[in-house]
Protein backbone atom coordinates (compact mmCIF):
# COMPACT_ATOMS: atom_id res chain seq x y z
CA UNK A 1 0.00 0.00 0.00
CA UNK A 2 0.73 3.87 -0.40
CA UNK A 3 2.03 4.48 3.25
CA UNK A 4 5.26 6.70 2.09
CA UNK A 5 4.18 9.31 -0.40
CA UNK A 6 6.60 11.75 -1.74
CA UNK A 7 4.95 15.12 -3.23
CA UNK A 8 7.45 16.98 -5.36
CA UNK A 9 6.60 20.65 -5.31
CA UNK A 10 7.89 23.95 -7.26
CA UNK A 11 5.34 26.18 -5.75
CA UNK A 12 3.12 26.69 -8.66
CA UNK A 13 -0.38 26.11 -8.59
CA UNK A 14 -0.58 23.22 -10.56
CA UNK A 15 2.19 21.57 -8.12
CA UNK A 16 -0.53 22.19 -5.57
CA UNK A 17 -3.06 20.49 -7.53
CA UNK A 18 -0.89 17.67 -7.77
CA UNK A 19 0.17 17.52 -3.87
CA UNK A 20 -3.47 17.70 -3.13
CA UNK A 21 -3.84 14.01 -4.49
CA UNK A 22 -0.85 13.12 -2.90
CA UNK A 23 -2.17 14.40 0.58
CA UNK A 24 -5.48 12.57 -0.48
CA UNK A 25 -3.97 9.37 -1.08
CA UNK A 26 -1.70 9.21 1.95
CA UNK A 27 -5.38 9.91 3.80
CA UNK A 28 -6.77 7.01 2.21
CA UNK A 29 -3.83 4.26 2.42
CA UNK A 30 -3.54 5.65 6.30
CA UNK A 31 0.14 7.08 4.84
CA UNK A 32 2.27 10.16 5.10
CA UNK A 33 3.64 12.82 3.15
CA UNK A 34 7.22 13.79 2.59
CA UNK A 35 7.12 17.22 1.01
CA UNK A 36 10.00 17.95 -1.25
CA UNK A 37 11.52 21.25 -2.82
CA UNK A 38 14.69 21.15 -4.43
CA UNK A 39 16.63 24.49 -5.53
CA UNK A 40 18.02 24.62 -8.76
CA UNK A 41 21.57 25.53 -7.99
CA UNK A 42 22.46 26.13 -11.47
CA UNK A 43 20.03 29.15 -10.52
CA UNK A 44 21.92 30.96 -8.82
CA UNK A 45 25.87 30.20 -9.82
CA UNK A 46 27.76 33.80 -9.11
CA UNK A 47 28.82 35.75 -12.44
CA UNK A 48 32.63 36.00 -10.77
CA UNK A 49 33.82 38.47 -13.99
CA UNK A 50 32.79 41.08 -15.85
CA UNK A 51 35.01 41.55 -18.91
CA UNK A 52 38.03 40.42 -17.17
CA UNK A 53 37.63 42.30 -13.69
CA UNK A 54 36.99 40.14 -11.07
CA UNK A 55 33.79 41.20 -9.12
CA UNK A 56 34.25 41.23 -6.16
CA UNK A 57 30.67 41.12 -5.06
CA UNK A 58 29.70 38.32 -6.97
CA UNK A 59 29.32 36.04 -4.09
CA UNK A 60 27.21 38.01 -1.73
CA UNK A 61 25.06 38.67 -4.66
CA UNK A 62 24.85 34.83 -4.95
CA UNK A 63 24.28 34.22 -1.56
CA UNK A 64 21.37 36.69 -1.38
CA UNK A 65 20.05 34.99 -4.10
CA UNK A 66 20.19 31.60 -2.97
CA UNK A 67 18.54 33.00 0.26
CA UNK A 68 15.64 34.56 -1.54
CA UNK A 69 15.02 31.43 -3.75
CA UNK A 70 15.79 28.78 -0.16
CA UNK A 71 12.83 30.92 0.60
CA UNK A 72 10.75 30.32 -1.75
CA UNK A 73 11.28 26.76 -1.00
CA UNK A 74 10.15 27.46 2.40
CA UNK A 75 7.26 29.11 1.34
CA UNK A 76 6.37 26.86 -1.07
CA UNK A 77 6.36 23.29 1.29
CA UNK A 78 5.07 25.50 4.63
CA UNK A 79 1.81 25.06 1.91
CA UNK A 80 1.56 21.41 1.58
CA UNK A 81 2.10 21.32 4.82
CA UNK A 82 -0.96 23.19 5.55
CA UNK A 83 -2.89 21.11 3.69
CA UNK A 84 -1.31 17.93 5.03
CA UNK A 85 -1.89 18.95 8.65
CA UNK A 86 -5.57 20.26 7.94
CA UNK A 87 -6.48 16.73 6.18
CA UNK A 88 -4.67 15.05 9.50
CA UNK A 89 -1.92 13.27 7.23
CA UNK A 90 1.42 12.97 8.53
CA UNK A 91 3.69 15.31 6.92
CA UNK A 92 7.57 15.98 6.75
CA UNK A 93 8.94 18.77 4.66
CA UNK A 94 12.74 19.18 2.92
CA UNK A 95 14.36 21.86 0.90
CA UNK A 96 17.21 20.94 -0.85
CA UNK A 97 19.27 22.19 -3.77
CA UNK A 98 20.62 20.50 -6.37
CA UNK A 99 19.14 19.46 -9.98
CA UNK A 100 15.41 18.99 -9.58
CA UNK A 101 14.86 15.13 -11.03
CA UNK A 102 18.30 13.60 -9.82
CA UNK A 103 17.34 14.51 -6.31
CA UNK A 104 13.83 13.63 -6.57
CA UNK A 105 15.07 10.35 -7.88
CA UNK A 106 17.46 9.96 -4.74
CA UNK A 107 15.59 10.86 -2.05
CA UNK A 108 12.37 8.61 -3.02
CA UNK A 109 14.87 5.88 -3.58
CA UNK A 110 17.05 6.44 -0.21
CA UNK A 111 14.16 6.94 1.81
CA UNK A 112 12.12 4.03 0.17
CA UNK A 113 9.04 5.93 -0.87
CA UNK A 114 6.40 4.16 -2.47
CA UNK A 115 5.52 6.21 -4.81
CA UNK A 116 6.13 10.06 -6.04
CA UNK A 117 3.36 11.94 -7.00
CA UNK A 118 4.43 15.49 -9.04
CA UNK A 119 2.54 17.31 -11.51
CA UNK A 120 3.24 17.31 -15.61
CA UNK A 121 3.41 20.88 -16.57
CA UNK A 122 7.47 21.91 -17.50
CA UNK A 123 9.29 22.62 -20.17
CA UNK A 124 7.32 23.70 -23.46
CA UNK A 125 9.01 23.87 -26.88
CA UNK A 126 12.39 24.54 -27.85
CA UNK A 127 13.29 24.51 -24.00
CA UNK A 128 11.46 20.89 -23.69
CA UNK A 129 14.01 19.46 -26.55
CA UNK A 130 16.90 20.68 -24.99
CA UNK A 131 16.75 20.69 -21.60
CA UNK A 132 13.58 17.82 -21.16
CA UNK A 133 10.92 18.43 -18.54
CA UNK A 134 11.42 17.64 -14.92
CA UNK A 135 8.60 15.00 -14.67
CA UNK A 136 9.24 13.44 -18.32
CA UNK A 137 13.15 12.54 -16.32
CA UNK A 138 11.63 11.32 -13.12
CA UNK A 139 8.89 8.67 -15.16
CA UNK A 140 11.75 7.66 -17.63
CA UNK A 141 14.57 7.03 -14.46
CA UNK A 142 12.48 6.57 -11.30
CA UNK A 143 13.09 3.16 -9.74
CA UNK A 144 9.77 3.74 -7.46
CA UNK A 145 6.45 4.08 -9.33
CA UNK A 146 5.07 7.54 -10.35
CA UNK A 147 2.23 9.24 -10.22
CA UNK A 148 1.86 12.61 -12.78
CA UNK A 149 -1.03 14.75 -12.27
CA UNK A 150 -2.21 16.54 -15.69
CA UNK A 151 -3.05 19.90 -15.51
CA UNK A 152 -6.88 19.66 -14.04
CA UNK A 153 -7.26 18.17 -10.63
CA UNK A 154 -9.19 14.96 -10.56
CA UNK A 155 -12.21 15.03 -9.24
CA UNK A 156 -12.93 11.52 -7.13
CA UNK A 157 -9.79 9.47 -6.01
CA UNK A 158 -10.54 6.07 -4.32
CA UNK A 159 -8.74 2.85 -2.97
CA UNK A 160 -10.33 -0.31 -3.04
CA UNK A 161 -8.44 -3.69 -3.00
CA UNK A 162 -5.18 -2.11 -3.59
CA UNK A 163 -5.97 -0.63 -6.68
CA UNK A 164 -6.12 3.14 -7.54
CA UNK A 165 -8.43 4.98 -8.83
CA UNK A 166 -8.98 8.84 -9.90
CA UNK A 167 -11.41 9.81 -11.72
Amino acid sequence: MLKNILIATDGSKHSEEAAKVGIELAKLSDGQVTVLYVVETSSYIPMPFEGLTPRPYAKEEAAALRNIILENGEEATKHVEELARNSGVPYEKMVVEGHPASEILKIAEESKKDIIVMGSIGKTGLEKFLLGSIAEKVVRNSKVPVLIIPPGRPSKISISRGVISIL
